[in-house]
């Protein structure tokens, strides 16, 4: 079994912290029908040093859990097939490692193909919230009808439930 395939144990989270982690990946996954997500960063908000240096232990690498790099997590290669397990992995590690913290926002760069054409976005997920903010585009004269693109595919891949 691969350190990607190793999910931290359940047990160790409460059943409402398990529904957290579960809803925060699967807003990331949604970013797929948008594009391809190529870069995740997680934001958070200012940690004591005792919490410092065990994200600084846990979060050793940006191709498996995580990488810790000032103040955020970094998952990059987000395009592999292991995708999603890296990203619940990494979510729950944080939330196990690291009790009572909490991720203000996260960013993505997600390659799309906009008018036949190759494009780098940048959006931000919120985890409170659910939704998602167009901070960046390539091509800035056609932002306003990325978004419109952008908030078409979140809104189209949202659960029916």
């Amino acid at each position: 079994m691969s350190d990607v395939e190793k999910v931290i144990p359940e047990e160790e989270l409460d059943a409402i912290t398990e529904r957290q982690v579960y809803k925060i990946t699967e807003g990331l996954q949604r970013l797929n029908s948008i594009g391809t997500v190529q870069f995740i960063q997680i934001d958070l908000p200012p940690v004591p040093d005792a919490v410092l240096q065990i994200l600084k232990d846990n979060f050793v690498s940006s191709l498996d859990d995580g990488l810790y790099v000032n103040q955020t997590i970094v998952l990059e290669q987000m395009d592999t097939g292991d995708s999603f397990m890296r990203a619940l992995n990494s979510i729950r590690k944080l939330f196990t490692v690291a009790d009572k913290i909490s991720i203000d926002e996260i960013q993505a760069v997600v390659n799309l193909d906009y008018k036949g054409e190759p494009m780098d976005i940048i959006v931000t997920y919120d985890p409170e919230e659910h939704d998602i903010s167009l901070v960046s585009v390539s091509d800035q004269g056609e932002f306003f009808r990325i978004l419109e693109y952008v908030r078409f595919f979140w809104l189209k891949s949202r659960p029916r439930i």
